[in-house]
């Protein structure tokens, strides 16, 4: 089997315009936007490329800027007085090793689809990225570790679902093999944060979950706001006319149902959190039920996506 970091395209962009290999499909919010639906194959395929490296890109990123620093103090051992024994705080130097070789085999294969279709760089910030950094620096510096534990929980219990969705969305072979590849891993590295999640959760003080409880559902929502620049970007560089791209860049405020896509995204983080006796808080609870991420019965099934 190929290296990962030897991924190439079968063809070129060109000899892939007439075939459906990038359809996201319904579950993508974007490509399924009814704006986009009369659009011509080649323009809808290489729209379906820019997409792809949007999401691909945007693993990457959260992937070493993100999820490694949270991987990072749990390595230091930040957590320790929260039944974090030493050798599982050292595992955490596993999943950063992992992280790092995700997101360079995933920005090798982004390199690889942008040449192929002739795709520019999106040089922009990430709305999503300083969001979260944002978030983390506003909580006071004694909690900042644990913040960071809890983005790192939030993110790598979500990611999994993301990356099957993804790969329902291409029938290229060597882009299943690299997601595939990804997946396995995450799903490890889920079920490693959902674990120390567990044993971490029971040893917080009253105030510190629901300080942390309200902090819960801001993070869910941070790693869903809408990044309309790189929205735009993405339809500009696909050839999308004006007039379908001003339509759909008219409803992509960043907030804008984020919430409900937390929701629908994070199924198994609520999961975890509910087993963990989380929304046993009734503040902790209330801020959930606020921000639409659970119903008032305690509910955690989404209504839509």
């Amino acid at each position: 089997m190929p290296s990962l970091t030897d991924f190439v395209l079968d063809a070129r962009g060109d000899e892939l315009s007439g075939v459906r290999w990038l359809a996201f499909g319904a579950a993508d919010e974007l490509l399924s936007h009814p704006a986009l639906g009369d659009l011509d194959l080649q323009t809808r395929n290489r729209l379906g490329a820019a997409r792809l490296v949007h999401f691909l890109d945007d693993m990457a990123l959260t992937e070493h800027r993100i999820v490694n620093v949270a991987a990072q103090r749990i390595a230091e051992n930040r957590l320790r007085g929260h039944d974090v024994p030493e050798p599982l705080a050292l595992d955490a130097l596993k999943l950063y090793t992992d992280e790092g070789y995700h997101a360079y085999f995933t920005a090798l294969a982004v390199g690889r689809i942008r040449e192929a279709f002739g795709l520019a760089a999106y040089e922009g910030p990430s709305q999503k990225i300083t969001g979260i950094e944002a978030l983390v620096a506003e909580v006071p510096a004694p909690r900042r570790d644990m913040a960071w534990f809890l983005v790192g929980f939030v993110g790598e219990t979500m990611v999994t679902k993301a990356i099957v969705d993804a790969m329902r969305s291409t029938a290229h072979s060597a882009l299943q093999r690299l997601l595939l590849a990804h997946l396995e891993d995450e799903w490890v590295h889920a079920r490693y944060f959902a674990h120390l999640f567990s044993r971490v959760w029971p040893t917080l003080a009253a105030q510190e979950r629901a300080d942390l409880g309200e902090l819960l559902p801001r993070i869910m929502g941070a790693f869903h706001v809408r990044d309309p620049e790189r929205i735009a970007h993405t339809l500009t560089d696909a050839g999308v006319p004006a007039s379908a791209r001003k339509t759909v860049l008219a409803r992509q405020a960043p907030e804008e149902g984020q919430f409900a896509r937390a929701r629908h995204m994070g199924a198994n983080t609520l999961q975890v959190m509910a087993r963990c006796g989380v929304f046993r808080d009734e503040a902790v609870r209330g801020a959930f039920v606020r921000a639409g991420l659970i119903d008032r019965d305690g509910n955690l099934q989404g209504k839509s996506a």
